[in-house]
């Protein structure tokens, strides 16, 4: 099953514009009985309140709610640098503690003011560019399920060190998963300690959610009008449905302004309204608000699930890569993402999210040394041998059909067929040289 989200940002100062743009999406969306999951801000949503009421009572929008937290954390932190200088651990801490108290009062009283908008409205999932543990933990004190706003390829909002080998980036990107699961960032290791116990039994149902899931499969697609535009929408769309054969749990979020809505011009809304003709007409596709696909995962899934998406390669290859590669394949869990390549083995792009919140750079990324398959009758013992420089996730792509083979005996942290394609093997590697064993049969 294929679970679908709608999400479009109803957020603008032209009013007549914004309020057309609603009106359009909306009357094709719930043509093919399409829920929208509504994005507004404080400021917006005295304007859209009274057709969003409407829309709610007789087809099930609701709203979720942007919240920036960008202003109150910089303004704090740039009080604590300057009344601590030099003792920027003693600074960190008291910001910490000050946005602990701060951000759930915060969210509530943004709360409160949408509520006088919409006071109908059910606030579960919000909204945000910005974002971190405490943001988190914030949310779901306040009494939120989900964080919508999760990109493939953006760099984190905050300071960054430019002679540094690996990138900080943003958690997340093509699949819903639980930010808290694991502490990762600096402001959740300052906070470890008495809190761990706590985090364990609560924080972890936070879900992360995507902006725009098929951002990972084309550098051009954005949202849903882009994808619209140059044609990629409904191949996007096929290759999700496609990947549920071999996935436990799989959503597809897609995003749209309103406000380019309404200047889409009658092709660009007889496209909008053919796909989602196409979208609904698939019985292996659940339309769903966001809300409903968080507590779905919620059910579904204790801890976040691990992904693997493979979609047809439209770009050109590097030099490294074999000239037949016509296929990549993504891969996402709790603890990193990776890119591979059709005919390459290592990843060829590494996200670690273990310990750091980093893109591995190829100084630091590790080196496939050794895979040695050797036959005797039924069995194939596959041994692996990996060098790195620090503990981190790892994973290797095996080409090919191998859906012949069972496991039987392995040390490594997991085995799982992708359909036809390829034998994904999970890795948690060392520092120095790492020896793992897979046995298969036929």
């Amino acid at each position: 099953m294929l679970n679908y989200g709608l999400v479009s940002t109803a957020i603008g100062v032209d009013r007549e514009r914004l309020l057309e743009g609603v009106r359009l999406l909306a009357e094709i969306a719930h043509k093919h009985s399409i829920p929208i999951t509504w994005a507004v801000d404080i400021k917006s949503a005295p304007v859209v309140a009274k057709v969003f009421e409407t829309w709610h009572t007789e087809n099930g929008d609701t709203p979720l709610l942007m919240l920036d937290i960008k202003p109150i954390w910089e303004t704090n932190w740039e009080r604590e640098r300057n009344a601590n200088p030099g003792a920027s651990t003693e600074a960190m801490a008291t910001h910490l503690v000050k946005m602990r108290e701060r951000l759930p009062e915060y969210i509530t009283k943004e709360c409160e003011k949408l509520k006088r908008a919409m006071p109908w409205a059910v606030l579960n999932i919000a909204g945000a560019i910005y974002k971190n543990d405490v943001f988190l933990r914030a949310l779901e004190q306040t009494g939120f399920r989900g964080l919508w706003g999760y990109h493939w390829n953006q760099q984190d909002i905050g300071e960054t060190n430019p002679n540094a080998l690996e990138v900080e980036i943003d958690r997340g990107g093509f699949g819903c998963f639980y930010p808290l699961e694991a502490p990762t960032s600096a402001d959740a290791v300052a906070m470890r300690g008495t809190a761990d116990e706590n985090r364990t039994q609560s924080f972890e149902k936070i879900v992360g959610v995507p902006y725009h899931t098929a951002d990972h499969l084309a550098e051009d697609t954005h949202n849903l009008r882009a994808a619209l535009l140059n044609g990629t929408a409904q191949q996007h769309y096929d290759t999700y449905l496609e990947n549920t054969a071999w996935n436990q749990w799989l959503g597809y979020v897609e995003h749209i302004n309103p406000l380019t809505v309404a200047h889409l011009g009658q092709d660009g809304l007889d496209r909008l309204d053919a796909y989602f003709a196409h979208v609904v007409s698939v019985e292996n596709t659940k339309p769903l608000l966001l809300s409903q696909m968080v507590d779905d995962y919620i059910t579904h899934c204790k801890l976040t699930e691990p992904v693997a998406v493979i979609a047809t390669s439209t770009e050109a290859q590097e030099e490294t890569v074999s000239p037949n590669s016509t296929l990549k394949m993504f891969y996402c869990d709790a603890a990193c993402e990776f890119t591979f390549v059709e005919g390459v083995m290592d990843p060829v792009v590494i996200k670690n999210y273990a310990s750091e919140r980093v893109l591995q750079s190829e100084a630091t990324k590790p080196v496939l040394i050794g895979f040695s398959p050797t036959r005797y009758r039924t069995q194939l013992h596959i041994v692996i041998t990996v060098e790195s420089t620090k503990a981190m996730p790892y994973g290797i792509a095996v080409w090919g059909d191998h859906n012949g083979l069972r496991l039987t005996e392995s040390n490594a942290d997991d085995v799982r067929w992708v359909g036809e394609h390829s034998l994904f093997i999970r890795l948690t590697l060392q520092p120095g040289k790492n020896e793992f064993s897979v046995k298969l049969t036929i």
